[in-house]
């Protein structure tokens, strides 16, 4: 009988042991998707402790930003002959001062304090549907803006986005997968590629 029960509670383990296993196989094999970044600069009114201002100075901001159109609180602005997109408005804070990154996985940005009032157009709610975002980083790891400019068009698509080593990314985003994918093609290819997209940043 001693024996039988602990026949029974070794089985009863191995078969914990096994669940355990087994469930945490399952975790490790979880889908991939594609990670959504929002860059937000500035914390209750303040510049967040992570990021280094490399520059000051005053300016205007003309229009809603091209580059983060998802955003209410970002905008095109200017700071002498340079065009500065997107800055992001101090909403919790001094309202006439915006924080433009250089990039969305820099801590580096530029601090505006704007001279005149911001564009008085509607702003939309805050939404990232149909919206492309500012920067991709790619299956392969390379780091792609948004082009806010005209650009050339390839297969009959724009030219959305530049990346380091001459690639380029084109069309439109497909998010019909938990994976984004976007043709990409690289500056000595014959042929554009559909490829993962593994941060969007907004």
């Amino acid at each position: 009988m001693r024996m039988k029960k602990c026949l029974w509670f070794v089985a009863v383990a191995v078969g914990f042991l096994l669940f355990s296993i087994a469930s945490s196989s399952e975790d490790d094999g979880a889908q991939p998707t594609t990670q959504i970044k929002l860059i937000t600069p500035f914390h209750e009114g303040h510049l967040g402790i992570g990021f280094a201002v490399t520059s000051q100075g005053s300016g205007k901001c003309f229009s809603e930003s091209a580059a983060s159109a998802g955003r209410p609180e970002a905008w095109r602005c200017s700071m002498g002959n340079a065009i500065l997109d997107p800055c992001f408005q101090n909403v919790m804070g001094d309202p006439k001062l915006l924080s433009c990154p250089s990039d969305p996985w820099s801590a580096n940005v530029r601090m505006l304090t704007v001279t005149e009032p911001l564009p008085a157009s509607a702003r939309k709610d805050f939404s990232l549907k149909n919206v492309m975002p500012w920067a991709i980083e790619l299956a392969g790891g390379q780091r792609c803006t948004l082009f806010t400019g005209a650009t050339a068009p390839v297969a009959g698509m724009r030219i959305n986005y530049g990346c380091p080593g001459g690639y380029i990314a084109v069309g439109d985003i497909d998010r019909t997968q938990p994976v984004w994918r976007i043709f990409v093609q690289g500056e000595k290819s014959v042929a554009l590629e559909l490829t993962g997209i593994k941060v969007a940043w907004y």
